[in-house]
């Protein structure tokens, strides 16, 4: 929520403060009590993770095994010392099965996420934001990896990448997002996309970490993080990651379509409850098979200052 001083009387008269803290109250209880859930194997999986002498990458699978399959396979080419743990919330028990049988034939961790309780694509954000929560509850906290990360199903890595240099100085790493209507105020809210955002465990065990959205702060998913961790950090210390829009042209229509690249990953977008998600994956995983190692240099090339 906002701090109370900063609604305005004719919003204290609506009783907005009030609306907003109930939504809160709702959103906490949901979340503790999803929490509470158990999934099979979970054990296993803890003691996996707790092995692991490199980072670990979460990722939340949505309905989605092309995604995961194309993930996972760049990520043994080019981060072949991440282990990464595919983490399903998916709301079609067959996709499911799909991406569960995707996982096995590459030899990732697998997980079935408890059912969400925001089910037939209800409130996305908010269903992303409890399986994180989950995830950091039931799988980080217990295994305490010393670097994870936590990246989109549909974030493809271009290039090697080590992601625990990019925590060694500094507790957090990531691709900074605002409030969108005061991006550039002094002091505005800020938050770490949790598409690409890597944390030191030695840094955040102890904050309650919340991945949960702010609707009143204009912060989406892992908004909650605001008050928990970046309102401490210093902005202009704060080394982030590096955004740039970059191009491809679809063969069939001739076409540019435009995509986002955080560093060197590509984020393919709408690749979940969005439309347009497999058609935009398979004709980046076309481009990419063309040329795996030339690709990423071909998309640079299609910056604009």
């Amino acid at each position: 929520m906002r701090n109370l001083a900063d609604y305005s009387l004719s919003e204290w008269g609506r009783a907005v403060p009030l609306a907003h803290g109930i939504r809160r109250a709702r959103n906490l209880l949901v979340d503790r009590i999803y929490r509470g859930r158990t999934a099979p194997g979970q054990g296993e999986l803890v003691a996996r993770i707790a092995a692991v002498g490199g980072p670990v990458a979460f990722t939340v699978a949505f309905n989605m095994p092309q995604a995961i399959a194309f993930l996972g396979a760049a990520m043994a080419r080019y981060l072949p010392g991440t282990r990464l743990v595919v983490c399903d919330n998916s709301s079609d028990p067959g996709q499911r099965a799909a991406i569960a049988a995707v996982c096995a034939g590459q030899g990732l961790d697998y997980l079935a996420l408890p059912p969400s309780p925001y089910q037939g694509g209800r409130n996305g954000s908010r269903s992303h934001a409890v399986a994180l929560n989950w995830i950091f509850a039931n799988l980080i906290g217990p295994a305490a990896p010393q670097v994870f990360a936590l990246i989109d199903h549909d974030l493809i890595p271009l290039a090697p990448a080590d992601l625990a240099a990019s925590v060694a100085d500094q507790p957090c790493y990531g691709m900074v997002r605002r409030a969108e209507d005061r991006p550039e105020a002094q002091g505005a809210p800020w938050y770490l996309w949790p598409g690409y955002s890597v944390f030191r465990f030695d840094a955040v065990a102890g904050l309650g970490l919340d991945f949960g959205t702010d609707t009143p702060l204009g912060l989406d998913t892992g908004g909650q993080n605001w008050q928990r961790l970046y309102r401490t950090l210093a902005p202009e210390r704060f080394r982030q990651a590096r955004r740039r829009r970059v191009y491809l042209e679809d063969p069939l229509t001739g076409e540019s379509e435009h995509f986002l690249l955080a560093d060197t990953w590509l984020h393919v977008g709408g690749a979940g409850h969005r439309g347009g998600g497999p058609g935009a994956l398979a004709r980046v995983e076309a481009a990419y098979d063309a040329d795996p190692d030339g690709f990423l240099a071909r998309l640079l090339a299609t910056v604009r200052t």
